[in-house]
């Protein structure tokens, strides 16, 4: 029983840590996440809005500490403990948005008090990889259900005194083993070496702290010793840009081809269907047929003269899977109307994009230092543009206010905030192609910048 109870620990304290060092890695991006998930027509949970950062973080980190809990055997009915829940209520969640109707609605209690029925707002993806690996809430609804599965012999063998904190023995194969599930995830899932890194660093920590450390105080230090290595990194992709960025923006990403169609590129789309929804005459019951079927029995007799139409309106489906477009809102416009998009990305000189998805809240600081980076962009004939949602007025106002003597377009403000995790952040391209991003604490002289410019 002890092996397979050690088995489950391995399995689910490495994941817990990849999962929490994903979305740690670019926790701005899983605190939007969560921020779908407080909308109205989701759970309908706005009163968290304004802690969606610091809740977000405080999962995040929590995920890890678990994970690095489970596998030294630390504080095992607490962490045991701890853990089951977590899982419920992330396997809650998960089958919640998995049956959530998008053709549905809610009935809510507005903020005046009033009874009104809204739509559903249904979350496409739950975030638990973040960007890395895109999961369909069906998807994350079966994982966490097999996660919950390795977790309750873990729960039980902590109550039954089977689980208690590593010996030395323990600890080699376990850390080896852990480490090496974490590269091999690494290798084939996220072409990034840093999460086996981050493991055997967590682990190194808490190794050397059990050695230390005497007492009934060395279990806690150990937990401390893991906080801080998690807040050293979330400090830095806080303050400044995730380590590995799974986006289409990405550094070395061609914007311009990751807008292009299947048709575009040569390649197969999805395919979508319409529910169209017919009852049997002599049964009284409903029938729904795919759009895609509909041609090959409509004039079969048994069809017509046994079913009537109900509704051609149903759901649109997908029926088989194909390439679809990584970016398909990125749209700039000029305040008059006039798309400048492809100017932008199909410009083959060298293009900076200040981009700003909240003008009323960007860091108002590094202004001066853009505006000498737009006029030496100017000088050497490389463009110069901001990018904001904001309305005219205020861009007009904070343009005049500083003295930014450069266009200010708009876009839409949820791809502005996928292109840059900072507000506002800075991103040099040409060609199309994403050269580099900065955020607003490392915004360059030209010199440094010009480095990038040979």
């Amino acid at each position: 029983m002890r092996i397979i109870i050690n088995i489950c620990r391995l399995l689910v304290g490495s994941l817990f840590i990849i999962s929490g060092l994903i979305k740690s890695n670019d926790v701005i991006g899983f605190m939007y996440k969560l921020e779908e998930y407080f909308e109205p027509g989701a759970l309908n949970l706005e009163w968290l809005a304004p802690y969606a950062l610091p809740l977000a973080v405080f999962i995040v980190i929590g995920e890890i500490l678990l994970g690095v809990a489970l596998l030294v055997g630390a504080l095992p009915k607490l962490t045991s403990t701890l853990t089951l829940m977590l899982m419920l209520f992330f396997t809650w969640l998960t089958y919640y948005t998995d049956n959530c109707d998008p053709m549905g609605t809610k009935t809510i209690i507005n903020e005046q008090g009033v009874t009104e029925e809204i739509p559903n707002q249904c979350v496409l993806e739950c975030g638990c990889f973040g960007n890395a690996i895109p999961l369909t809430p069906h998807e994350s609804f079966l994982k966490d259900v097999v996660l919950l599965i390795f977790v309750l012999p873990i729960f039980f063998g902590a109550f039954r005194g089977l689980v208690s904190l590593n010996t030395t023995k323990e600890s080699i194969y376990m850390y080896t083993l852990s480490i090496l599930i974490t590269a091999i995830f690494a290798m084939t899932m996220l072409n990034w070496m840093f999460p086996p890194l981050f493991t055997a660093l967590l682990l190194l920590v808490a190794s050397f702290i059990q050695r230390r450390v005497k007492g009934e105080a060395k279990q806690y230090m150990m937990a401390v010793g893991a906080l801080l290595v998690c807040g050293v990194f979330q400090y830095s992709t806080l303050a400044y840009l995730p380590m590995k960025d799974y986006r289409p923006y990405a550094m070395g990403e061609n914007i311009s081809k990751n807008m292009m169609s299947a048709d575009e590129l040569g390649l197969e789309p999805p395919r979508y269907a319409t529910e169209y929804t017919f009852r049997s005459k002599a049964t009284g019951q409903d029938t729904v047929i795919l759009s895609t079927d509909y041609s090959e029995i409509y004039n079969k007799e048994w069809f017509k003269n046994g079913y009537e139409e109900v509704s051609w309106d149903g759901p649109s489906v997908k029926v088989s899977d194909g390439y679809e477009a990584p970016i398909k809102d990125f749209e700039v416009l000029d305040y008059e109307g006039v798309d400048h998009t492809y100017d932008i990305v199909e410009d083959p000189g060298y293009v900076f994009l200040h981009i700003s998805h909240t003008l009323e809240k960007t860091e108002e600081s590094v202004q001066g230092a853009l505006n000498e980076l737009a006029a030496k962009a100017a000088d050497a004939n490389a463009s110069f543009y901001a990018i904001t949602n904001a309305g005219y007025d205020v861009a007009e106002d904070y343009r005049h206010k500083h003295q930014a003597a450069y266009p200010f377009y708009v876009c839409d403000q949820t791809e502005l905030k996928i292109i840059i995790r900072s507000n506002p952040g800075l991103v040099l391209l040409k060609g199309g192609v994403v050269i580099e991003k900065w955020a607003w604490r490392e915004i360059p002289t030209w010199e440094e910048a010009k480095e990038l410019m040979p």
